[in-house]
């Protein structure tokens, strides 16, 4: 009789069906684990941070920034890992570069570090403005911050407790200075406009004190709000929200072709340009704040002029574009900077200085993200595929404009955004909806640079 070694058929068969179920179980757990887990590490590079409370964080200029967890909130100091707090901050707080926190509670404004709270309540910024026919506002928010006084607005009316935004008998627009080293309101400014005027966007996270504040009185009027003294430093007609961009002391002012560079402090023309068409680019949202990290740019239709030391450059490259892509073989100018595409590697080129940075690998279709600050980091994004996501998803990748080195890189499946500073810091954030076979998270990280280098 000859043996061997060859199983039955049911044995086999069992046998078969016993790996199936195992690798069947193995892959569920792996999948199932990375979604339970987060997908495993979505964020890579340096990340300084990461808590699960996306909307307990706050970015600040000089590597500042403020976050919630079990124990209390928290501002944090990214390089040296200082940090202060445990007691609750309110609202939306605007950070300093030293690290204070300037909120508001109601019309109240609160100044807090770590040795103390100090307050300046509403009482305190109707009695700096000396009108007894009208009482405080019920609100007041964050529209200017220099290194020796906040500008808070707020609405004052005859009937009281009015907010903002809202159309109030007998109610104006009230800017008050707020020296941040005692709370005491040195200086109050009346627009002379109704509550219901958007007359400036709250003060961007993220971006350095500055001594200038534009406001927008009416619909064609910009004038630059002096911090230092609650006046008027200049006063630009038939000049809508958009025309004037403020960086330190100097004002950037387009009127039809022609663009023109003043002094705040002297009154004297520094610079000029003009071309047909002329748009000044990079205004966004912020109110026409740009930091000292920032570049002010002249659209000119092909090319644009940059604004340096001696005055306007010419750059022969187009400005980004509203795809906010950069095509295979093309270049684009991002603030002062020449970026050019071969392939899946992106050049990034100091265009004010003439000088290459470096390279850095940035796949095609990503976009620049152009509604952030100016400054230290561009951030780079592709959405996800709507066609196989219900959600708005996007992956990042984040660039270091002093080396073209890659500060983060992501998956696919964060939120929309990244919020900046102009120093080198950004915070990144996830929202998972509950679903059927997974559980809901939210997570955020905050991902920058080894170390805080300000322009001199």
């Amino acid at each position: 009789m000859i043996t061997t070694d060859r199983q039955t058929p049911s044995k086999a068969a069992d046998l078969a069906k016993l790996v199936v179920v195992f690798v069947v179980a193995v892959l569920v757990a792996v999948v199932g684990g990375r979604w339970i887990l987060g997908h495993s590490e979505p964020v890579d590079g340096r990340v300084l941070y990461s808590g699960d409370r996306p909307n307990g964080m706050t970015i600040g200029p000089n590597g500042w920034f403020a976050y919630s967890d079990d124990d209390g909130d928290w501002v944090e100091h990214a390089p040296t890992g200082e940090r202060w707090g445990g007691e609750r901050i309110y609202g939306s707080p605007v950070l300093t570069s030293d690290g204070t926190v300037i909120s508001t509670l109601g019309g109240d404004v609160r100044i807090a570090r770590e040795d103390g709270l100090i307050e300046a309540e509403a009482t305190d910024l109707l009695v700096a403005h000396g009108d007894r026919e009208v009482q405080g506002g019920e609100e007041a928010q964050v529209i200017g911050l220099s290194t020796r006084h906040a500008a808070v607005v707020s609405c004052l009316s005859p009937a009281g407790e009015a907010r903002l935004g809202e159309e109030v008998p007998g109610g104006r627009l009230v800017v008050s200075g707020v020296a941040l080293d005692d709370g005491a309101v040195t200086w109050s400014h009346d627009t002379e406009v109704g509550c219901d005027v958007r007359i400036s966007p709250l003060y961007p996270h993220g971006l350095p004190e500055q001594r200038y504040v534009l406001l927008t009185p009416d619909e064609e009027t910009t004038e630059a709000l002096d911090l230092d003294t609650g006046t008027i430093a200049r006063t630009w007609e038939d000049s809508p929200r958009g025309r004037v961009i403020v960086r330190q002391a100097e004002a950037v002012h387009r009127s039809g072709d022609e663009v023109t560079v003043t002094s705040l402090r002297s009154g004297k023309q520094v610079a000029r340009t003009s071309c047909p068409g002329a748009r000044l680019d990079g205004v966004g949202e912020h109110g026409g704040r740009l930091s000292a990290e920032g570049t002010p740019v002249v659209r000119c239709g092909d090319s644009v002029r940059l604004l340096g030391d001696d005055g306007f450059v010419t750059v022969d490259a187009p400005p980004v574009e509203q795809s906010q892509e950069v095509a295979d073989g093309q270049s684009v100018v991002h603030d002062r900077f020449l970026i050019s595409r071969d392939g899946g590697t992106l050049t990034l080129q100091d265009a004010l200085a003439d000088k290459e940075i470096g390279t850095v690998d940035v796949p095609d279709g990503y976009r620049i993200s152009t509604n952030d600050l100016r400054g230290r980091l561009i951030v780079f994004y592709l959405p996800a595929d709507t066609l196989v996501s219900d959600a708005s998803e996007s992956s990042f990748r984040i660039v270091d404009t002093r080396t073209a080195e890659l500060v983060a890189t992501t998956d696919d499946d964060l939120s929309p955004g990244a919020e900046v500073s102009t120093d080198g810091y950004a915070i990144l954030s996830e929202f998972v909806e509950r679903r059927r076979n997974r559980p809901s998270r939210s997570e955020a990280w905050l991902v920058g640079v080894a170390e805080v280098q300000r322009p001199s």
